[in-house]
């Protein structure tokens, strides 16, 4: 029986990781999910946290935001709108990201408005978090 799986990452705008990994965690809606070699056949949504992959005994982690997972015995895609190593994140930025949905949540808005700002305030604090446990 293999012990890895061909995994590749994809954000939006580029390719964050393609190449063979022995076990993948990421957010799910319901909760973090496992993912190791000859997984049953599913797709799944992703949701913003941390994400983890274990490559040659090392694990490495990034921020992700939503998006969906396709897992087959062999191989695994995710893609998300935003994947970020920790050492990638600005945290002056994300501080100010962080502040600026904070006042904007303070203030009335449309429903549609609201998540929107509610989305950003996710991501923000993502980051930081990210930054926080692995810098």
């Amino acid at each position: 029986m293999d012990k890895t799986f061909q995994l590749e990452i994809i954000a939006s705008d580029h390719p964050f990781y393609k190449g063979e990994c022995e076990m993948l965690v990421f957010p799910g809606l319901d909760g973090e999910h496992g993912i190791l070699a000859n997984h049953e056949s599913m797709v799944t949504c992703l949701n913003a946290g941390e994400l983890r992959f274990l490559v040659n005994g090392n694990w490495q982690y990034a921020a992700v935001s939503d998006g969906f997972v396709e897992i087959t015995p062999d191989y695994v895609v995710l893609l998300a709108d935003t994947v970020e190593r920790p050492e990638e994140i600005d945290i002056n930025r994300a501080n100010e990201a962080k502040k600026r949905a904070e006042e904007r949540l303070r203030q009335k808005q449309s429903i549609m408005e609201y998540y929107h700002t509610q989305a950003a305030l996710n991501r923000a604090m993502n980051r930081l978090k990210i930054t926080n446990r692995h810098s």
